[in-house]
């Protein structure tokens, strides 16, 4: 059995847990994993998912030139447009981030039309009059996407072992449904663990990744 169906089937396993002993919280955990972070709130993301790392490329036009490929400046912007440009939530399911970093190619994330224009007047007013950006966006390094699947089997195997520990390798499901408190408890520790302060805006570029094989001028 491959790693990718083991996570698949350990976390249906945690949703099977989660629902015999009550415990809303475990169970909205592996749903989430499992189909996505459907309502994209970043107060419910766990910190592993949260503002990971891009490069930010595009196509240029300067005086007669175009540029492929070429990277996006973002020195002088506002610091939360900077960091939500240089970084990207991620509300997949677990599957669909597996399938993406199977894909040929270069994961790709579109920044939006007036986004674009803001990142372009802040270039000119570098001492560039003469740029254009024709398209932008985020570039995501598939080893970024890797770390976050490790994180989400990791987390999920401290939690069970932490759940064996605390109540024994042969624990009945009846007294699980009496320890929920507890379990909650262990499931912050092991998985939560939300400590960043969530903040930034949104600047429409949330969008979902597609792959293209990078072509250089």
């Amino acid at each position: 059995m491959d790693d990718r169906s083991s996570l698949n089937g350990a976390l249906l396993k945690t949703k099977v847990l989660a629902s015999r002993i009550g415990n809303q919280e475990l169970l909205k955990w592996a749903n989430s994993e499992l189909s996505g972070y459907i309502d994209e709130d970043d107060e419910e993301l766990p910190d592993y998912r949260k503002n990971i790392w891009n490069a930010l490329q595009g196509t240029v036009v300067n005086g007669f030139t175009q540029y492929n490929n070429y990277e996006i400046p973002t020195v002088n912007l506002d610091e939360e447009i900077e960091h939500s440009l240089r970084t990207k939530n991620f509300f997949d399911s677990v599957n669909a981030l597996e399938s993406l970093i199977q894909e040929q190619g270069v994961l790709t994330s579109p920044i939006r039309a007036e986004i674009r224009q803001i990142l372009e007047n802040n270039w000119k007013r570098m001492g560039n009059p003469y740029i254009s950006i024709v398209s932008c966006y985020k570039i995501i390094p598939k080893a970024n996407i890797v770390a976050i699947i490790s994180n989400v089997r990791s987390k999920l195997l401290d939690f069970l072992l932490a759940v064996e520990t605390e109540f024994g390798e042969s624990v009945e499901i009846k007294d699980l449904k009496s320890k929920n408190d507890e379990i909650t408890s262990i499931m912050h520790q092991t998985i939560i663990n939300n400590n960043g302060d969530g903040n930034s805006i949104n600047t429409g570029d949330q969008n979902s990744l597609s792959n293209h094989s990078k072509r250089t001028k």
